[in-house]
């Protein structure tokens, strides 16, 4: 379907360009006298343009984003919000469940060590918990710090370290 979009948008800038479409052949009759040479020529120059461009670069008019790489910025913006929804689904996700463990949190721990999990899962769930509180915790005195103004310069470092520093942040956390 954008294929068909993209000949039927290409077929009317082409006749718009060239004003070999049936209105414009009436507004010209109509109007003769006021398309000057200059005006055909440029016409006639636009519509040959516009033929070897799409035939040279056969690309869409604007950039895609199969084609276009999004700077690290975007990426971690997105990840601060990403996390900020992965604590806010903690927070009610473990928030009633904490309140209905309320004096059986040894029982729970000794069922969940019972059932004799390997070291490496519960790790990557801790991580997975931990990641998102020092990652936004990080990055909220990122931002923090550009609200007075500061850490423009470098911000894609910026961006690099703190990323780095809050799995080895979330690292740690894991193994308290």
């Amino acid at each position: 379907m954008s294929i068909t979009l993209f000949h039927l948008n290409r077929q009317l800038l082409t006749r718009a360009l060239t004003r070999t479409g049936p209105l414009a052949i009436a507004q010209q009759k109509a109007t003769s006298s006021t398309v000057t040479p200059d005006v055909a020529k440029y016409r006639a120059k636009s519509a040959e343009w516009l033929a070897t461009n799409e035939k040279k670069y056969q690309r869409p008019i604007s950039p895609h984003i199969q084609i276009y790489r999004f700077p690290f910025q975007v990426w971690s913006s997105g990840f601060h919000r990403i996390s900020g929804l992965m604590l806010n689904g903690m927070l009610y996700t473990a928030g009633p469940l904490a309140f209905l463990a309320t004096g059986h949190s040894t029982e729970i721990l000794n069922y969940i060590y019972s059932m004799d999990i390997p070291s490496w899962f519960i790790f990557s769930v801790k991580l997975f918990i931990a990641w998102p509180i020092s990652y936004h915790a990080l990055n909220g005195i990122r931002h923090l710090a550009w609200d007075t103004g500061r850490g423009f310069e470098n911000f894609e470092k910026i961006s690099a370290v703190i990323f780095l520093l809050s799995f080895v942040l979330a690292g740690v956390i894991t193994q308290l």
